[in-house]
């Protein structure tokens, strides 16, 4: 289900992959035509989305835990959404979760409510997350930023060109490639049996 959604976003956004092509999946174009907007802030918690929100001049009232750190954050006011992120955390994490969160928008919008908080807890790239909704924006966000077709191009190039794929060299260079963290990037390998064992 998670790769045929992935796929026909893709395919209603315009937005193939192309695995000659280097470089990150243009993450900002999926949240865009998705029409949610993505706030990255320093100390991401309840309280910091609520001021946010009033700062833009939208009323809302305090909810969740207001001073409880999170990762990531999905708020729906009537059809607008807003997906934020911690901006104290580094980039290749700060993707994860914003994909995370578009999964959860794009999977769960009828399920979720106004808001879904996510915390280190329950947003594990390495997809061990034991909520299933959680497990399935985790999958959702390995299937957008990591495609299968890249990972497999950038493996078989590997063999090619030195007649081998060990599993550590190929998550570097991909997670540099695709600015994803190598434990994602090792988690993805697994799941598709792709790699030589090192």
């Amino acid at each position: 289900m998670i790769v045929e959604t992935v796929a026909r976003l893709r395919k209603d956004f315009g937005l193939r992959v192309e695995p000659d092509i280097r470089g990150p999946v243009p993450l900002g174009r999926f949240f865009k035509e998705v029409g949610l907007s993505h706030v990255a802030l320093p100390g991401l918690n309840c309280g910091r989305v609520v001021e946010h929100v009033l700062a833009e001049g939208s009323h809302v009232e305090p909810f969740g835990d207001a001073a409880e750190p999170l990762a990531g954050f999905l708020y729906f006011a009537g059809r607008i959404g807003h997906a934020f992120v911690n901006a104290d955390d580094i980039l290749p994490r700060r993707r994860f979760t914003a994909a995370h969160e578009l999964g959860h928008a794009v999977l769960h919008r009828d399920r979720m409510g106004r808001y879904r908080a996510d915390t280190d807890k329950t947003l594990l790239e390495g997809g061990d997350a034991t909520d299933e909704l959680e497990r399935e924006a985790n999958a959702f966000a390995a299937e957008l930023l990591m495609p299968e077709e890249v990972v497999r191009a950038r493996a078989e190039k590997l063999k090619t060109l030195h007649g081998c794929c060990p599993t550590g060299v190929l998550a570097y260079r991909l997670s540099a490639e695709l600015l994803v963290s190598r434990e994602a990037l090792r988690y993805r390998l697994k799941n598709l049996g792709v790699g030589d064992a090192e």
